[in-house]
């Protein structure tokens, strides 16, 4: 029920939705039973899936590997450390990305005067892109947790998930509609 959906992690989407403004301030303001409703997370009465990998503490309990592992490897057979990010997918996403940031990868630095800077390997912008379409396209129904594989010199980013029927790699590198494999939670992420 929406009783056992947490509450903080609703009042932390209702912070990320005040920062986009694509909510109504009535929707903002709302309970959270009928955000739910607004949100179409319910059907006949019951929570969808969705709501459960959205808002619940530990969506695992109903949902089996609806998480993130991460692990840095010096070949595609030593695993050096890891680290698994649990909890609702809404915050999954951005714990990933602090964890690449802050212990899997490693910053360049240069200076121009007396400023440092810091560069990754490949634009920030890519990396948040990357992890927020493996957490949002991912078949839920395989029990398999999305894999993140860290290199000295490349990274790779893996969920079970599948493109759209009769596309091809070529479309995405094309303009192309959006055709998520789970709406219900593309459109949270998209109000987030």
């Amino acid at each position: 029920t929406v009783a056992d959906l947490s509450k903080d992690v609703f009042s932390s989407f209702q912070q990320l939705c005040e920062n986009t403004g694509r909510l109504s301030e009535s929707f903002l303001k709302s309970d959270f039973a009928m955000a739910i409703d607004n949100l179409r997370l319910k059907e006949d009465g019951y929570l969808k899936r969705a709501a459960i990998l959205l808002f619940h503490n530990e969506p695992e309990r109903f949902v089996p590997g609806s998480f993130i592992k991460i692990g840095f490897f010096e070949s595609e057979s030593d695993l050096l450390f890891q680290d698994e990010v649990h909890g609702s997918i809404l915050g999954q996403a951005q714990e990933a990305i602090d964890l690449l940031l802050s212990k899997y990868l490693k910053a360049y630095i240069t200076y121009k005067g007396l400023n440092r800077k810091e560069s990754y390997p490949f634009p920030i912008e890519a990396l948040r892109e990357t992890i927020l379409n493996a957490v949002v396209h991912k078949d839920y129904s395989t029990g398999v947790p999305i894999q993140i594989r860290v290199y000295e010199y490349r990274s790779v980013i893996w969920n079970e998930g599948e493109l759209p029927e009769h596309w091809t790699i070529d479309n995405l590198t094309q303009q192309h509609p959006s055709k998520p494999f789970n709406p219900d939670i593309a459109t949270v992420f998209f109000q987030a």
